[in-house]
């Protein structure tokens, strides 16, 4: 179990590593950007609590609570970021 929980955080910072890359790249635009980013960080954030989840599974319902709210909020964060930067733009 220790080895997929640790494939499972190296994996959720690969995602979050793979979401950051595209904001140094100068040819795509500011809402490709912001979607790469926030898809990763939340997929990356989620099999990181997974892999958590496989660590302790004592903790089971707190991570479960964790995850709903992290995948809400980010869908949410990303929708305003995005029309706050449609409206700048």
């Amino acid at each position: 179990m220790i080895i997929l929980s640790n494939f499972l955080i190296i994996l959720g910072l690969l995602f979050w590593l793979w979401g950051t890359l595209p904001i140094v790249n100068k040819q795509h635009s500011l809402l490709y950007k912001l979607h790469t980013l926030t898809v990763s960080d939340s997929v990356g954030s989620l099999i990181l609590l997974f892999g958590l989840l496989c660590r302790v599974p004592d903790y089971w319902p707190l991570l479960v609570v964790t995850a709903i709210s992290l995948s809400i909020w980010n869908t949410i964060f990303s929708y305003i970021i995005a029309n706050i930067a449609e409206k700048k733009l």
